[in-house]
């Protein structure tokens, strides 16, 4: 396992660095609404669902009920359920089925969608590897942005965009590391049609949706390119 954090490190820098600052940014916040700095890591590893984390603040401080809050939490991170499916093979063989599930991103996801493991590691130790990676350092740097919180003070927007910036880097390295482009061009199509008729605040569910069962209902002609 040791050899798989010292491979997948490299891999994960670029999300590190997203991380960080999203991470400080998440601590920040914590502080500044008068929470204890030790609130934000354990929210951070527990949570650990995006821009529900930071959703998730304001709500402390509200008289929404906690059913509320794991609805609204579920809609929110409804796109992860697509991930764990896509996931299954590498997660069958895993140390622990437990913290690949627990550990898993929308930036885990990408990376462990777009990059092949070297040869010389176990393909789930490296994936599982990546994901605590990942995990670890979003925890440790929004419990360092708590503790500097109240000493601290900047407009954390745009930061988010860094992440969105790793995404479309993923995104053509891996339309330039394979020939079969039909599941982009299926996933493309059917967002921008999902947005047009639900709306850019109601289409990710119904696009996840039918995404899935267009590759569902197409997969024998997507597999069939790559053969």
């Amino acid at each position: 396992m040791k050899k798989a954090f010292k491979k997948a490190f490299p891999y994960t820098i670029p999300v590190i660095i997203g991380y960080i600052f999203l991470g400080f940014a998440f601590g920040i916040m914590v502080s500044q609404q008068g929470f204890k700095a030790i609130l934000a890591p354990i929210i951070s590893l527990t949570v650990y669902a995006g821009s529900m984390q930071f959703v998730l603040i304001p709500l402390l401080k509200s008289n929404i009920s906690l059913a509320a809050v794991a609805l609204l939490t579920l809609s929110v991170n409804f796109r992860m359920m697509f991930y764990g499916l896509s996931l299954i093979k590498e997660y069958k063989n895993s140390r622990s089925k437990f913290l690949f599930i627990m550990t898993l991103s929308d930036e885990t996801f990408a990376l462990d969608t777009s990059i092949k493991p070297p040869s010389d590691v176990n393909k789930s130790d490296f994936y599982m590897a990546i994901g605590l990676i990942n995990y670890l350092v979003r925890a440790l740097a929004s419990y360092l942005g708590a503790l500097l919180g109240n000493m601290i003070s900047f407009s954390t927007e745009g930061l988010d965009f860094v992440l969105t910036a790793l995404f479309l880097v993923l995104l053509v390295e891996q339309f330039f590391s394979t020939n079969n482009h039909r599941p982009l061009f299926i996933g493309l199509s059917i967002s921008t049609l999902a947005l047009i008729i639900f709306g850019k605040d109601n289409f990710m569910i119904p696009a996840l949706l039918l995404i899935v069962l267009s590759l569902i209902g197409f997969r024998g002609k997507v597999e069939d390119y790559n053969e």
